[in-house]
């Protein structure tokens, strides 16, 4: 198993094989025995790589993980690959991180194939409720408590800052101390219907606002039909604060 832990960019890895490195006079790595052996330190270091990667791209910030390489059986019958191995998968993803394959190629004097299943368990501070928080509730930070999990399982995108959660609705009731997932969260109602509103409108630099009904709930940016309380035309509108929608440019 290999194991990195990431804190302002500083990565330690702890491998069997660094214990060796007391001396002053020995490779970075053991002298290579088997393809196995060979197989694991370039999966290890791809698979290293590629969650960097993938860490940068998701703004992943004081996270760790470990690996663990599964390889098939037929490894142990493998020759010595006197060649670079060579590695292909497809691009990781977080979906991925409990299961990703690469394919390892020896293109030596008896060339060879393998694949090869890392799973990643990746840990990193993502928000939590701290109580039980109840269907229609809106988010508080005195309701969120940042703590490390492994993200490798979760089945949806967690939030990594409470402030990604602060103010949002919830859709249905989450449990105290358990992930909470983007998808389990919605923009809170800012106009309801039946509501009045303050329609506003550009046009040609000239500033305008009425008052009217929305005909329909709505929440930041979403567009909704409002009636016109003076004309009773109804219009498209598009919500843009609590009681207020616009028409016209942004």
């Amino acid at each position: 198993m290999f194991s990195c832990f990431v804190k302002r960019k500083v990565c330690f890895r702890l491998l069997a094989s660094m214990l060796l490195a007391l001396s002053p006079f020995v490779t970075a790595h053991p002298p290579l025995t088997s393809a196995r052996q060979q197989i694991n330190i370039a999966v290890v270091e791809e698979a290293g790589k590629a969650i960097t990667a993938l860490a940068a791209r998701a703004g992943w910030h004081d996270y760790r993980y470990t690996l663990n390489v599964f390889m098939p059986g037929n490894v142990a019958e493998l020759p010595l690959c006197g060649q670079q191995l060579r590695l292909s998968s497809t691009p990781l993803q977080a979906k991925n991180l409990a299961r990703q394959n690469y394919r390892v190629t020896c293109g030596g004097g008896a060339p060879w194939q393998a694949i090869v299943t890392v799973k990643a368990d990746v840990y990193l501070p993502i928000a939590m409720a701290i109580k039980e928080i109840a269907r229609g509730e809106t988010l508080t930070p005195d309701a969120l408590v940042m703590k490390k999990f492994n993200i490798s399982n979760l089945r949806g995108e967690p939030l990594l800052d409470r402030d990604e959660a602060t103010g949002m609705m919830v859709k249905r009731t989450l449990r105290a101390r358990t992930p909470i997932l983007r998808a389990q969260l919605q923009l809170p109602l800012l106009v309801k219907r039946g509501q009045t509103v303050t329609i506003s409108s550009a046009t040609e630099g000239i500033q305008a606002q009425t008052a009217g009904v929305a005909l329909k709930d709505g929440r930041l940016h979403e567009s909704i039909k409002v009636q016109n309380s003076s004309s009773e035309r109804v219009i498209d509108a598009t919500v843009t604060a609590a009681g207020r929608v616009s028409i016209g440019p942004q």
